[in-house]
């Protein structure tokens, strides 16, 4: 993504990883490669590579609105769906496969990938998982430290809403986001630390640079960052949504949540910080479970009903769903997930119905699809 600019209604962006499967039997299978061939051009800024080969990622323009990140969202996925089907693949958008695990070498043959294998070994040769970040305009470094801070806050309900991985390895988990306890075993994931001033964030960085713990500061994958390469603020806790109308809402509450923690520090309204372990394991909570059991509140100590919890999120970022005029898009969201249950319930619903992986993934297929005609919200 290019710079972007600064406005009272913050831009936006959204990066999406996705499957390339068997379109009959529904397993991962490496086609990254054609995929790219069939688009007839290199890596581009909105369509990557990524750790295997299975994997492809799209990541879209800068965008002011939410119609513009649905239009962003459409028109890669139909073009990645079309060039797939040239290939004998589908695309699918979700957090883990179903099936048991490649056995053959998938890692993509690019240095920064290779060395990563190298380095981190089975745990980077197994990490078959997809997610979906999104960037909210930062320009002021500091300003995006507190907001990461405060943020902190609002991880669980955030994994919970968009929990949609509750199959690994042939098996249901038991989780709603398996894709989560896969992804906390990589070095430098998981919720970031609180950081009382940008000099201790700097200092952490400089330090995990000069142990060799990361080779520099994108090595950093914690649930929230400041971006490297673009002045943004990013969140990559979620698993990558199948329903593209559920992650445009996705992307509205995120940017409306950090609009609202602005104008708060802004006015000298600041929490406490969260204490790192019951963060840890109220994230924890809120993958094992999705939003079919009560969530912890991280700052207050109290267990609340995902309803209430939405509902507090809901009522706490409403000035900002105001002024961005994404209100209905972003409610229709989040009462849905919490009516209807998470992307991880409607898969074992489809698992349970039919009773096998492969009926999963062809739902996954269909529903990645449906949305990439033009639509409202």
């Amino acid at each position: 993504m290019v710079s972007f600019s600064r406005s009272k209604v913050p831009a936006v962006g959204v990066e999406e990883e996705y499957q390339l499967v068997d379109p009959t039997s529904g397993r991962l299978i490496p086609k990254c490669s054609e995929v790219l061939r069939q688009l007839g051009r290199e890596p581009e800024a909105d369509i990557q590579r990524e750790l295997h080969l299975n994997q492809i990622e799209m990541a879209s323009n800068v965008c002011e609105t939410l119609d513009e990140v649905r239009d962003n969202l459409q028109r890669v996925r139909k073009l990645l769906i079309d060039a797939a089907a040239n290939t004998g693949a589908a695309l699918v958008s979700a957090g883990t496969n179903p099936f048991p695990l490649p056995e053959s070498e998938t890692l993509t043959p690019k240095f920064r990938y290779q060395a990563m294998g190298q380095q981190f070994q089975h745990i980077a040769r197994s990490l078959f998982i997809f997610g979906c970040h999104v960037h909210v305009d930062m320009q002021d470094k500091t300003l995006g430290l507190h907001v990461m801070n405060q943020t902190r806050r609002w991880l669980p309900l955030l994994q919970a809403l968009t929990a949609n991985s509750p199959f690994w390895n042939g098996q249901d988990t038991g989780y709603a986001s398996y894709r989560r306890e896969v992804w906390v075993q990589w070095p430098m994931a998981g919720a970031p630390p609180h950081f009382r001033e940008l000099d201790d964030y700097e200092a952490c960085l400089s330090e995990l640079t000069k142990s060799g713990a990361i080779k520099d500061e994108s090595f950093i994958y914690w649930d929230i960052r400041l971006s490297v390469k673009v002045p943004t603020i990013e969140y990559r806790c979620a698993d990558v949504i199948t329903s593209l109308q559920h992650c445009v809402g996705y992307v509205g509450l995120v940017r409306a949540l950090v609009m609202q923690t602005c104008d708060d520090i802004h006015a000298g309204r600041e929490y406490p910080p969260i204490r790192s372990h019951l963060l840890s394991f109220a994230i924890w909570h809120a993958a094992r479970y999705g939003v079919s059991a009560d969530l912890l509140d991280p700052l207050t100590c109290e267990k609340v009903t995902a309803t209430e919890s939405a509902a507090r999120m809901l009522e706490y970022i409403t000035p900002s769903l105001a002024a961005s005029g994404d209100r209905e898009c972003v409610e229709a969201f989040v009462q849905s997930v919490v009516r209807d249950g998470c992307g991880a319930d409607r898969q074992r619903m489809t698992m349970q119905t039919e009773g096998n992986l492969a009926a999963v993934v062809q739902a996954a297929i269909k529903e990645t699809a449906n949305d990439t005609s033009p639509a409202a919200c």
